[in-house]
């Protein structure tokens, strides 16, 4: 499947220009990035599978208007785009819905969601980080699954760096300037996110064993 890494600047700079072949290819390779940037923000549990397609396809229309008025015309500057959009179209929808637990048919599974990981993410190397890649479906889709529980315990600014860095893909700088902080000062606030996640992941790994060999 394609990504965004299969996308360039020339391309994303085509499609502001209003060449339909461009506006059609980047709009359907960044959407499964988007999909990722809606999961992350709502966590999505088997509660809150069906909200995905609603807000993702909300997302895109929004960025299909938007998008002859994209200023950073470059790949890295459509992620920050949709990043933003997608941030607004969650709190719209969470808004709608009192804020209190989605709830209703399932449309969307994470099996679907996790084939937008590619090898060159930054996700696929967070979960690849211990040495070891999914070497399996089943096997990214578990981690993924634990990945994304873990995250919805985290403490809100920890979490929100997580999903800007390994969900959107900003750069530290662009993360640096969503949070209205200075760079250095998003590179150790991700640093300590990053490992208190892992070190999460890893406890749960391990609590997660010993309840198996128990039963």
């Amino acid at each position: 499947m394609a990504g965004v890494v299969d996308i360039t600047d020339a391309q994303v700079a085509s499609s502001v220009g209003g060449s339909k072949p461009d506006t059609d290819l980047v709009l359907r390779t960044i959407e499964p990035l988007v999909r990722l940037m809606v999961v992350a923000r709502l966590s999505a549990t088997s509660a809150q599978y069906h909200a995905v397609e609603e807000i993702t396809q909300l997302a895109m229309i929004g960025l299909g208007k938007g998008l002859s008025r994209l200023e950073k015309q470059t790949v890295a500057g459509i992620k920050a785009f949709a990043s933003g959009i997608v941030s607004r179209k969650v709190s719209d929808f969470l808004k709608r819905r009192g804020g209190g637990d989605l709830v209703g048919p399932p449309v969307c599974s994470l099996d679907s969601t996790v084939t937008a990981i590619s090898g060159a993410s930054p996700l696929w190397q967070f979960l690849s980080a211990d040495g070891t890649s999914p070497s399996s479906a089943a096997d990214r889709t578990g981690r993924f699954a634990q990945l994304l529980e873990e995250l919805g315990k985290l403490k809100p600014e920890y979490r929100e760096v997580i999903t800007l860095a390994f969900f959107d893909q900003l750069a530290t700088r662009e993360i640096a300037e969503r949070l209205g902080i200075s760079r250095p000062a998003a590179s150790m606030q991700l640093i300590r996110a990053v490992k208190t996640l892992r070190r999460n992941m890893t406890g749960s790994s391990r609590i997660g064993g010993q309840d198996e060999q128990r039963t």
